[in-house]
């Protein structure tokens, strides 16, 4: 499985209805801190984001792009989180290197790390799935859904992997 991304990935249009499935466990906000206890988190998406920081709990990575449902929206809580903040572009449908290699470099950190996406963080599951360590959750948002939880597993690496490489270049 590859630790590297040279050049952009972009989404086709065939692998949207796989990317809309809830990959992972749909929870209600009430069984969060129980199911991340002691666990390596990362958040992707802003008002998944807010919802742990509002119920007490940091994520080890915030992964937002002050949008929800595509309308401009900012948090005054995700702006205090973070003891490193980096700064990436990443375009809609789309995985860039550059955020790539951020929430490689974040993993690696072992601090708060919020990532600031200047387009669109929705795609950020994908490399966290395949770069979090196993047993590491991700957590994100499926608007008019709910929060998916995902505690990562060889598998759940292997199925990101697939849509990797069905993306194109």
């Amino acid at each position: 499985m590859p630790l590297e991304l040279d050049k952009p990935l972009i989404l086709p249009n065939n692998l949207r209805a796989e990317l809309k499935k809830v990959h992972g466990e749909l929870v209600r906000e009430q069984e969060l801190a129980s199911i991340l206890a002691g666990k390596f988190v990362i958040t992707v998406g802003d008002v998944v984001t807010f919802t742990l920081l509002k119920l007490g709990l940091k994520p080890n990575i915030a992964i937002v792009d002050y949008k929800t449902k595509r309308e401009k929206i900012e948090f005054e809580e995700i702006k205090k989180f973070g003891d490193v903040i980096y700064a990436v572009k990443n375009p809609a449908g789309s995985i860039t290197p550059e955020l790539w290699n951020a929430i490689k470099s974040a993993i690696e950190l072992k601090k708060n790390v919020r990532l600031d996406v200047d387009g669109e963080e929705d795609l950020a599951v994908i490399p966290a799935v395949i770069l979090a360590p196993l047993g590491a959750i991700v957590i994100y948002g499926i608007p008019n859904t709910g929060l998916v939880v995902l505690e990562i597993k060889e598998e759940d690496k292997k199925t990101a992997q697939q849509i990797i490489e069905n993306m194109e270049e």
